[in-house]
């Protein structure tokens, strides 16, 4: 603290600014907070007055205010969020907020005040003024972003930050692909290496080796933001009726994620929806194929330099997929054939795992595939003011008439019966436990109707399978990847 404190008898520097706070955040901060974020980065001291020459100590009277009004706000206001670490400090009485703000990543800079634009809203700092980007930085920033987000430097990242067990679990998927791939004989460093997942001098690992690759807390350490919420609405309107349950947020990294959300997907549409004796069955691997096409989807284009958290909403009519990171694809052009990745090297390692296709056609196909089948229209919709993007899935069952409405509720009940009992079993349970659980008294039925086909589907598993009628067994969920 005294580092600045001792220089406000002098000058404000390139990466030194003090402005007057007394209860307020001050509304030229935004500009100096872009500035310092599209340069070196710097350290604004709220609580000074500068007094032509001098600098003078007024301090602030409510610093713990001052700093949760920029927490919430400080994210909302910039196109993306920088990096601000506040911290209160006390000298002689008197209270002062210090700020500091960290240089930008290439990917999201510019920073610049999302309501007026990159033109007018967007600074730079030259010496000790915040000065406006010209139409140069700008091109030249574009220009610095052109190269793939996820390739860039972490430096607060080292080899030690790599999850052997994801390791071992690519190489358990890689060779279902390729059994006699070269990758297989490499060590962690080594295969983040063959992927361009480190720094030139092997020291650091990239964003895609970190989000593909490192530990749980690595993850949370470096992208605080990102997970993957699965969130049941028992109903059709976002907000209401929400089954904490049946919800859950997953962390970690990528591989971990993407077979973890895949498995929760299952256990909601394990059968097709049934539409009655009249009515056509619809089968559902077409739907089952372009929610996983979805999920891939999801996780190779996401922008994780976003504040808030991807998400799955599982509807009683619909199921979306929320994607923070607007797509590069025009929405017009999705049924031809091609793709533009946001993150290159992530998309590599998804291809030879089998997760997509490499001539971006995968959810061209899925997409038609739903067309034949005779599946509802899927919809999406791209914002690039905000930066998301989200594809909604109809159900299967979502198009038919009135008639069957009741019908189409108690599939949807059965549904969450079965991804409850899954759930429920991650944990061995016995047959009594189960049936409690689900407030079930007909044993008949719910061995038929329940345990039986998930057995024979290989969602559940006996714990003493060569006795299956022993009094000491039990059931649990099969991990899928």
């Amino acid at each position: 603290m005294k580092r600045y404190l001792l220089q406000l008898e002098k000058y404000e520097t390139a990466t030194t600014e003090y402005k007057e706070a007394e209860n307020n955040i001050p509304q030229n901060i935004w500009k100096t907070i872009s500035a310092f974020a599209n340069t070196k980065g710097g350290t604004i001291v709220l609580g000074v007055k500068q007094d032509k020459h001098n600098m003078i100590k007024q301090g602030v009277k409510n610093p713990q205010k001052i700093i949760d009004d920029l927490i919430s706000t400080v994210s909302e206001k910039f196109n993306f969020c920088p990096v601000t670490k506040p911290k209160i400090v006390k000298e002689r009485g008197k209270h002062f907020v210090i700020i500091e703000v960290e240089e930008a990543l290439k990917y999201e800079k510019p920073i610049y005040i999302k309501d007026a634009g990159p033109l007018k809203g967007g600074y730079k700092r030259i010496g000790s003024v915040d000065q406006r980007l010209t139409d140069q930085d700008l091109q030249r920033f574009f220009q610095e972003r052109l190269s793939s987000p996820d390739a860039q430097v972490l430096r607060d990242s080292d080899l030690f930050d790599i999850d052997e067990k994801t390791i071992t679990t690519f190489k358990e998927i890689r060779k279902l692909q390729k059994e006699d791939t070269e990758e297989l004989s490499l060590k962690g460093g080594e295969l983040l290496k063959a992927y361009n997942m480190l720094s030139k001098d092997g020291k650091y690992l990239t964003v895609a080796g970190t989000l593909l690759f490192a530990k749980t807390d690595t993850t949370k350490r470096l992208f605080p933001h990102f997970r993957l919420d699965i969130i049941r609405i028992k109903g059709i309107e976002w907000g209401k009726d929400k089954d904490p349950f049946l919800s859950t947020d997953l962390t970690g990294n990528l591989i971990q994620i993407r077979n973890q959300a895949l498995d929760i997907i299952n256990r909601f549409y394990l059968t097709p929806f049934k539409l009655g004796k009249n009515l056509a069955r619809i089968g559902d691997d077409p739907f089952k194929r372009a929610l996983r096409e979805a999920l891939s989807n999801l996780l190779m284009h996401q922008n994780y330099f976003h504040p808030s958290p991807s998400q799955i909403r599982i509807y009683n009519d619909r199921i979306e997929f929320y994607n923070p990171g607007y797509s590069l694809k025009d929405p017009e052009e999705y049924e031809i054939p091609g793709s533009e990745l946001r993150n290159t090297l992530i998309a590599k390692v998804f291809y030879d795992l089998g997760w997509a296709e490499t001539k971006g056609t995968g959810f061209r196909t899925a997409i038609l595939s739903l067309k034949k089948a005779g599946y509802p229209t899927a919809t999406w919709k791209s914002d690039d003011k905000n930066d998301t993007f989200t594809i909604i899935f109809p159900h299967p069952a979502a198009q038919v008439t009135a008639q069957v409405t009741a019908q189409v509720t108690a599939q949807v009940e059965i549904r969450d019966r079965i991804a409850k009992t899954l759930k429920f079993c991650e944990q061995p349970r016995t047959l009594k436990e189960m049936m409690s659980f689900l407030n079930l008294k007909h044993r008949v039925y719910f061995l038929k109707d329940v345990l039986t086909p998930l057995i024979e589907k290989k969602y559940l598993q006996r714990t003493i399978p060569d006795k299956p009628r022993s009094r000491f067994q039990k059931y649990v969920a099969v991990k899928k990847k």
